[in-house]
């Protein structure tokens, strides 16, 4: 398979003389007929992980100055955070009916983490980690995690998952494992969306630069913010709804 690693942890390669080994199955070109293998150091191999911790790096940066700096008339920046935090609080509040101020901060965070990762698409020298199944996957799961345990912090451990046999009792051994299958799945659906639309837009970005250097890319890095933006508002979203539907409190 091969890899492009990103400017960053090329230049970062060179900086440290970080040693660059063959990795097995990895890395794979093909050069005259035949196959060969690159040879990349650890930042190379998982750049996508890089970027992920720089993107974990920058929310955190930019969330402690904005909030460092609020004042009574706030600032561009703050006002843009004010907006952003709003709309979100809105969502949230929209979809949950029951203590929903207590999810806007782990909303707010994943949102954030999702979009500059997205960002980073259109960023020179970077490269967006959410191309990356592996950590889209794992910004699924951690959203898995999150309503799942406060889906049984809200209803109790037994209440909830009973919940996912059905009304009667009889289709409990065929409802129980397709219920089950079905949230697991969900997992799937909400790492592989937001993973192919992000690497393919990557990918297209790319194949134009390569064609008209100078004046395409221009184009490309709006429509790169705009997927971004979409791909970050999609995800946020499914978040959202998840989140509900294990918090809310049946009638």
């Amino acid at each position: 398979m091969e890899h492009h690693a990103s400017f960053l942890a090329k230049w970062l390669t060179e900086l440290f003389h970080l040693t660059r080994y063959q990795w097995e199955g990895f890395g794979i070109i093909q050069e005259e007929g035949h196959s060969a293998h690159e040879y990349f150091s650890v930042l190379e191999r998982y750049d996508h992980l890089l970027n992920a911790s720089l993107a974990v790096f920058f929310t955190l940066i930019i969330a402690t100055w904005v909030r460092s700096r609020m004042t009574k008339i706030p600032g561009p920046l703050q006002q843009v955070f004010e907006m952003v935090i709003g709309g979100l609080d809105d969502m949230v509040k929209a979809s949950i009916a029951h203590h929903a101020e207590r999810y806007l901060p782990f909303i707010g965070t994943i949102a954030l983490f999702v979009f500059f990762n997205n960002l980073f698409g259109i960023t020179p020298g970077l490269s967006p980690a959410t191309s990356n199944w592996n950590v889209t996957l794992g910004a699924a799961l951690v959203v898995f995690c999150y309503y799942n345990f406060h889906g049984m912090r809200e209803k109790g451990f037994w209440s909830y998952w009973s919940h996912f046999a059905g009304p009667v009792v009889f289709l409990v051994p065929l409802m129980f494992p397709l219920e089950i299958l079905g949230l697991l799945s969900r997992n799937l659906s909400h790492s592989l969306r937001l993973f192919g639309n992000i690497a393919g837009e990557h990918l297209v970005a790319g194949i134009f630069f390569a064609i008209l250097p100078l004046f395409l890319p221009i184009p490309m890095l709006f429509l790169g913010l705009f997927f971004g933006l979409i791909q970050t508002f999609v995800f946020t979203v499914l978040s959202i709804i998840y989140l509900s539907g294990a918090v809310a409190h049946d009638h």
